[in-house]
Parts: structure tokens; C-alpha cells; sequence
């Protein structure tokens, strides 16, 4: 049994060493092996990322290798100091030698020798690549700075040339508790407006720069809104909700416009708290087509804290995005707060993992560039005084909307998020809206707190650069 045993074992290594034999045999060939220059690829001194050639090896004699390297206007990238990376066949050698930084300035040749004494030329290109975003940040100025009395900013709007920022005062009117006009690049306040009636909540512009203010329906007021053809004009009430005629309590929180409430179709959309509904006017020349809203209840929530909502389009049959917060004192777990969704006309609902926002989502605003759709959100932790951000997504395929932090795709999903902003925010107020201009976009969020040295208005910049 033993010595059967021993010569099973002679026989399996005998077996194995023939089988490596005829391995190497077949390298030795080129019938298993891959000649020449395998890959190709260059990095940043003392970056970590290497940047691999846009095809990968192996490459035939005479081939031109293209690597592109990340660059911006900002910080352009400097071919002249660049370290080269190379994948070589089995006893190739390649030259010049790649032992450290080298000058890509020019196309330069390299030349790889095989083990069987063949020669392959071949040349590398580095072309400097501009990302498909690039973001900035431009400023971030106070309340008492910009000129703005009340700290706990309700919304704000870009319209034309101006950035409006919401100062109301409860039942205060007069110049004093409005709108503030700001220059929209450099803050500078220009004028201020005085509200067209009490208790006014948000300033909200259209497609085409007109603006509205609305009155929430607080003491039995109603949900008002006035027009404003131009930061110059008289204001104009198009719209009266009364309570009588069932507008419920603090309707008008958050607004939001599309369309051009001047000529042609729009429609003014809005939300309170304590219920799961959404009430929609549709507006035809800046008439609206019945007092009467028409309402749309979000079944598959509960009563929200606060609510927010976007009609993507003019269209009939649109879709939308939303987002509502059911806030809880209690819930260490995190398990509520913030969802943000996009759903069809037939309520098919597609939510984004609660993992890209923090627990609330203050505000949102989505928008086209060339043809791509993007979102941009302003976000705080779950306290009072957590930090807030802003975030922005591309948002044109909702299957995205899964993906995690660590997901493959994620960086082309989930595009920036900025610094953290402290301040303590009781009212859960905030805002956020875009301007887009050319292959340019603005963003302006507001941060509301209690204190004249934490709120105020944060301006980035984001330059697309279409592949």
C-alpha cells in the first residue's frame, strides 16, 4: 500500500513537470506570450493617479499612444514635468529609459527592443484634458454684509442681472421688510423693495426673469401671490387661495415657477407642512386658468415636516422632482428626515439612497445644460446647528439614483459638494437656485441661522466642458 502509494506521486510530479515544460516551450514561441509595449501611462509628481493611455496595449509597431491628463484653466497641466509608466514584454527593453520626469511638451518617439532582438517604434502623445466639470467657489458674504436685516433667510431668486433675497418681517411692511436686489456677481446691494402685502414667505422668478412673491396662509390670509414684471415694476395679484375656499395653514413655505408667467404657459407650484399633498396652478398669458389649485397627494409619505417640488417640464404628462422631510426629535437612528425623489404622471417613484444627502434637504433646484440635466441641492445634518452643504448631481438618468458613495460610476453621479457651513438653523429654512449662462452655471444657497456671522448667501460656479 505504501509503496503504491509513492509511486502515484512519482507519477503526478512527472506529470506536472512535463506540463511546465510545455509551457515554457509554448512562451518561448510567442505562442502564449504578448510582444513589444504592453501599456502606457503617465502621472502628476507626487500625485498617487496614474493616467493610463486612451487604448489600451498591446500596440503595433508604428502605433501614436494617446494619453490625456486632467487640466483646468485654473491650474493648466505642465507636460514638461511629467513621470512615465511603462508595461514591457518578457526581456524588453525600451528607450529612452523611464527613470523619471520627462518632457512631454512634444510628441516623442520611444523605441522597445524584444527578447528576439526586434525593434518597434512608436510614438506618445500627452494631451491635456479638460474635466467635464470644474467647480469654484466664488464667495460666501454675511447678512449684515450684503444688507439683509432678517438672519433667518425664507428663499431667494436669480432674475436678470439681480439676485433677490427674501427679508421679510412677519406683519411688517415698508422698504425695510422685503425683497433685498442684490448685483448678482459682486453682492453689492442695489435697491430694496417693499413687500406687497404682510407675512410674505418667498421671492421666486420664472423662466423668463419675471418674479413673484407670495404670502403664506397664515391668520387665515390665504395663499397670495403678486407679479412683478421687473425689479422696477408695480406689483400685480394674480392668484388669491382663501382659506374659505379650503387653502390649508402655511400654504406657500416653498414656491416654485416654470414657464413665463408674461405670455404663454406656466405653472406656480407649492407645499406646506402637516399634510402629503402638493396644490398647482396652470397659468395661460399670467392668467391663471382656475383659482382653484389642483391637488396631488404624495401617498407614499406620511405628513411632512416641510416639502419642496419641481415640474421638469411644460409638458402634460411632465415628470417631477421632490423632496419632503418628515423631521423627528427623536430619532437617533436617523431612520426619517429627508427623501428626494423623481416620479412619472403614473407615480412610478424613483428615490435617491438616503446616503447622498444628510437628513435634511433644505432645497433643490434642477436644471439643462447642452442637453445634460443636472441637480443641485442644499443639504444639513440631522441638529439645528449640524453643518450644511451643497451638492450637486447629474441627474438626467434616475437609474443613477442608487448608487452609494464607493459605487463604480458614483464621481459621475454625485459631482461636488462643497465646504461645511456652521450656523444653527431652527426654522430648517434654505434655499438654493441656478443661472445658467453658456457653459457656465451659478449657484446661490442661503444659509439661514440665528446670527448676523454665519448667514448669508454662498455663490459657486461650475464650467462644463462637454466630452
Amino acid at each position: 500500500m505504501k509503496r503504491s502509494y509513492i509511486y502515484q506521486t512519482a507519477c503526478w510530479l512527472g506529470c506536472m513537470v512535463l506540463l511546465f515544460a510545455c509551457e515554457q516551450v509554448d512562451i518561448n514561441k510567442g505562442a502564449t506570450a504578448r510582444r513589444g509595449l504592453m501599456n502606457f501611462s503617465v502621472a502628476i509628481p507626487n500625485q498617487a493617479t496614474e493616467y493610463p493611455a486612451t487604448v489600451a496595449g498591446p500596440y503595433a509597431d508604428g502605433d501614436t499612444i494617446t494619453v490625456k491628463v486632467p487640466s483646468t484653466e485654473e491650474n493648466p497641466l505642465n507636460l514638461s514635468q511629467l513621470k512615465p509608466f511603462a508595461s514591457l514584454d518578457h526581456n524588453s527593453t525600451i528607450e529612452p529609459a523611464l527613470g523619471g520626469i520627462m518632457d512631454f511638451s512634444n510628441p516623442i518617439n520611444i523605441k522597445v527592443t524584444n527578447g528576439d532582438g526586434s525593434v518597434a517604434s512608436y510614438v506618445v502623445k500627452v494631451v491635456p484634458s479638460l474635466p467635464k466639470t470644474v467647480f469654484s467657489k466664488l464667495w460666501f458674504k454675511t447678512s449684515d454684509v450684503l444688507g439683509i436685516k432678517r438672519t433667518n433667510i425664507s428663499g431667494l431668486a436669480v432674475a436678470g442681472e439681480y439676485l433677490l433675497v427674501a427679508d421679510f418681517n412677519g406683519g411688517a411692511t415698508g422698504l425695510d421688510n422685503g425683497v433685498r436686489v442684490l448685483n448678482k456677481n459682486t453682492g453689492e446691494l442695489v435697491k430694496s423693495i417693499a413687500p406687497p402685502t404682510t407675512y410674505c414667505m418667498q421671492v421666486t422668478a420664472d423662466d423668463a426673469s419675471h418674479f413673484i412673491i407670495n404670502r403664506y396662509n397664515i391668520y387665515s390670509a390665504g395663499f397670495v401671490v403678486y407679479y412683478y414684471d421687473n425689479v422696477d415694476s408695480e406689483p400685480k395679484q394674480i392668484l388669491n387661495y382663501t382659506a374659505a375656499s379650503g387653502c390649508p395653514v402655511n400654504l406657500g413655505r416653498k414656491v416654485s415657477v416654470i414657464g413665463n408667467l408674461k405670455s404663454g404657459k406656466a405653472f406656480i407650484y407649492t407645499t406646506t407642512n402637516g399634510n402629503n399633498s402638493v396644490y398647482y396652478w396652470e397659468f395661460l398669458d399670467g392668467i391663471a386658468v382656475r383659482q382653484e389649485p389642483t391637488i396631488m397627494r404624495y401617498a407614499a409619505a406620511e405628513a411632512w415636516t416641510f416639502a419642496a417640488i419641481q415640474r421638469k417640464s411644460l409638458d402634460a404628462n411632465s415628470d417631477h422632482y421632490f423632496t419632503y422631510c418628515n423631521y423627528n426629535a427623536a430619532d437617533p437612528n436617523l431612520t426619517q428626515g429627508s427623501r428626494f425623489v423623481s416620479f412619472t404622471p403614473d407615480m412610478e417613484v424613483t428615490t435617491m439612497a438616503r446616503q447622498n444627502h444628510y437628513y435634511k434637504v433644505l432645497g433643490f433646484d434642477t436644471f439643462t445644460l447642452q442637453g445634460e440635466e443636472f441637480t443641485s441641492m442644499l443639504t444639513q445634518g440631522y441638529y439645528a446647528w449640524d453643518a450644511t452643504h451643497v451638492k450637486v448631481f447629474e441627474t438626467k438618468d434616475p437609474s443613477r439614483f442608487s448608487l452609494v458613495p464607493g459605487a463604480t460610476g458614483y464621481s459621475d453621479f454625485m459631482l461636488f459638494e462643497s465646504e461645511a457651513y456652521g450656523g444653527t438653523n431652527y426654522n430648517r429654512y434654505g434655499d438654493i437656485v441656478t443661472d445658467v449662462r453658456g457653459d457656465e452655471v451659478y449657484f446661490y444657497a442661503t444659509m439661514a441661522t440665528n446670527a448676523i456671522t454665519t448667514s448669508g448667501i454662498m455663490v459657486y460656479k461650475m464650467k462644463y466642458n462637454k466630452p
